[in-house]
């Protein structure tokens, strides 16, 4: 045996230190998306960044070796090269999923070992494919020093890992390409270095004049080289791509999340801010403001709406500039603004208010004119008025219209003895709660045959039973739940326990109508609520069931309406057109709306039969449905006079306090006993 030495063809180590600086930097690239990326897509560019990764530290290997010359014919053990290269992806996997994790010593100190071990092990596993006369073996100080600068060269490159994946701009591709040398370094330093500590025996028959480097190794080299650049070049493709689209949707949430006038968070986001943070608070106070400039629709108005928007980007830079630290201000639309101001006692508020006062009253100049504004504030303390996102804006909102009431310029507090003042606004801030807590109620009309000898059925009406209020009449919070968005809801309560009655024994054999908001009608999920109802509830006859809708909601969209009153058909309700005639253009749609019963207003049968117009217009309206073959029902009977008549009219049903007030269940249950008992009597005494 003789000991022989090798030599390099310096193209191919150029190419092979390259090969490993790229591979280092795409896949460093890929592997810090992990964390910014959920499901498939996380799970994607884990496993191509550790796959990159290893094959970067193979092609680096493999083209070395192939620049490797020696005066003896080489070749390779394909499977023992596959096993090298699975060595060395399970090295990376590692690194990189604990690179990914929240950084801790133990966890660089792991990815390190990992990543060193993936180095090493790719490079000695690999000499162990090669085949020559002779034998190769490692030893010395340079063996040791080869994992020792795997190890180390790879702990500087994840810390610098770490470093760059939390900075921005061109910090970060300093820090990402110092990460992808440094890791380069490590693969590029172990293997030449492993190869200095490397001692080759052939024997002397298989010793060549001179080293050996075929044609063929020549081509597969060259191969393998533009194989590995294609696949990093699309690698590289991928993740630019990626950047591209990560940019574009982050641009795409901002501005789903910002006020495009003012760039400050709108309504949606600030609500989603304030519920996170409300969630996260252990304890300490916070204040949440409520802001809404004065004059400001005047100045709006007057000098037109490019310069009110002007004067609301003003606004917001001065209040931007003078905002403490970790506080969020939003704007909530028009001219209203909301500023969470987080760790804030009373007294910290207090001087808040103050200030942004002050600043706001300092006159403006736009377009060389001077304006003035001032803003009322509303503020609600974080626990003191409440622990929700819902709770302290609505308290908020009260305590700005009372800085409002009490003369502008001004600030308030949110108090419990101010409730009395703004009773309205704190019905809308409990309604949401009251349809949670079973405080909403349905209370049953009779609805009796015009011929006053039998109940027909009965209409659901909504009641709201408060706590300490009583019972708060529809009048009042119905027009609440229509402007903040709570009808829907209020209206699907209803119809739950609308469902719910008539599944009882009691109801079987009464037709039972309920009311529906335009807003629950037009509303997609309607029909699957009103199915999964009759799922819930299936021994209910939906036969007995009318859904009552205005004139007004019916002639918002014609043809829409009808579309929803056949589905509604087609699952046997009825349909009822309540206060008929109120419209201008009643007659014109009707023809248009294939409704089962005519409801005619109250305001016509109140003045019967002294008022002759009233007179020809309820006639005609019976006269019209008789002839459409439609049910007629006359609301708001109250004396024998108006029942008389509508009798003569040959109404088929009526309703009224003549009959009965609307009823609690068991006062209902109690009045059908007793109105049966009273005509059973009657007939058999006939």
């Amino acid at each position: 045996m003789q000991e022989v030495t090798g030599t390099y063809n310096v193209t191919f180590v150029v190419v092979s230190i390259f090969i490993a600086i790229l591979s280092s930097y795409i896949a460093l690239d890929m592997c810090s998306r992990i964390n910014r990326t959920t499901g498939w897509r996380k799970f994607f560019w884990f496993i191509s960044s550790s796959l990159l990764m290893a094959l970067g530290i193979w092609s680096m290997h493999f083209i070395s070796m192939l620049a490797y010359k020696l005066p003896v014919e080489v070749t390779y053990d394909p499977g023992i090269v596959i096993l090298s290269m699975i060595f060395s992806f399970a090295g990376t996997s590692i690194a990189f999923y604990l690179s990914s994790i929240k950084m801790t010593a133990f966890r660089l100190f792991a990815g390190s070992i990992s990543m060193g071990a993936a180095i090493v092990s790719m490079h000695y596993i690999g000499m162990m494919a090669m085949r020559l006369d002779g034998m190769m073996h490692h030893g010395g100080a340079y063996y040791y020093l080869s994992i020792i600068i795997a190890i180390i060269a790879s702990c500087v490159s994840l810390l610098l890992f770490h470093y760059f994946q939390n900075k921005t701009g061109q910090t970060q591709h300093l820090f990402k390409l110092s990460s992808a040398i440094t890791m380069g370094v490590a693969i590029c330093g172990m293997h030449y270095t492993a190869m200095k500590s490397a001692v080759v025996h052939v024997n002397s028959s298989s010793i060549l004049p001179e080293p050996v480097f075929t044609p063929n190794n020549i081509n597969l080299a060259i191969s393998v080289m533009l194989v590995i650049l294609l696949i990093q070049v699309l690698a590289f493709v991928s993740t630019s791509t990626d950047q591209k689209l990560a940019e574009q949707a982050d641009r795409l949430q901002y501005i789903a999340n910002h006020d495009e006038l003012t760039n400050l968070p709108n309504r949606r986001y600030f609500e989603q801010q304030l519920l996170g943070y409300l969630e996260e608070r252990k304890n300490g106070q916070a204040a949440l403001f409520f802001m809404d400039l004065d004059r400001f629709k005047a100045v709006n108005d007057t000098l037109g709406h490019k310069f009110g928007d002007k004067l609301l980007q003003l606004v917001t830079l001065r209040l931007s500039r003078m905002l403490p630290e970790r506080s969020m201000l939003a704007r909530l639309g028009g001219d209203e603004f909301t500023l969470l101001y987080p760790a804030a006692e009373k007294e910290d508020a207090t001087q808040l208010a103050q200030a942004i006062i002050q600043c706001v009253k300092e006159p403006f100049f736009i377009e060389g004119r001077k304006v003035s504004v001032s803003t009322s504030i509303g503020i609600a303390l974080i626990p003191d008025n409440g622990t929700t996102s819902k709770e302290v804006m609505r308290f908020a909102d009260i305590a700005m219209y009372l800085a409002k009431e009490s003369g502008r310029s001004n600030y308030k507090f949110f108090a419990n003895d101010s409730l009395h003042d703004s009773q309205p606004l704190l019905l809308e801030s409990e309604l949401c709660s009251a349809i949670a807590n079973g405080e909403i109620q349905v209370y049953f009309q009779p609805k009796m045959a015009s011929a006053g000898d039998h109940v027909y059925g009965v209409e659901a009406l909504c009641r709201w039973i408060h706590p300490i209020h009583g019972i708060i009449p529809p009048a009042k919070f119905i027009p609440l739940a229509e402007k903040n968005g709570d009808i829907i809801p209020l209206d699907m309560k209803m119809i739950e326990l609308v469902f719910a009655e008539m599944n009882k024994e009691a109801f079987r054999d009464l037709h039972v109508a309920v009311n529906i908001s335009t807003q629950q009608f037009y509303n997609n999920r309607f029909l699957s609520f009103i199915r999964k109802q009759m799922e819930i509830y299936p021994e209910v006859d939906v036969t007995k069931l009318e859904i009552e809708i205005t004139e007004e909601t019916a002639i918002q969209d014609v043809e829409g309406a009808a579309h929803t009153i056949m589905e509604l058909k087609g699952l046997g309700i009825r349909i009822a057109l309540d206060d008929f005639g109120k419209g201008y253009n009643s007659l014109n749609y009707l023809k248009q709306l294939p409704v089962d019963t005519l409801k005619i207003d109250r305001a016509f049968i109140a003045n019967l039969p002294e008022d002759f117009q009233d007179q020809a217009i309820v006639s005609s309206i019976v006269t019209l449905a008789k002839k459409l073959q439609l049910s007629i029902v006359a609301e708001g009977v109250e004396s024998q006079e108006q029942l008389t008549w509508v009798q003569n009219l040959q109404c088929d049903y009526a309703q009224g306090y003549m009959f009965s007030k609307p009823l609690q269940v068991s006062e209902l249950l109690t009045y059908l006993d007793t109105f049966n008992a009273t005509h059973k009597k009657k007939a058999t005494l006939i």
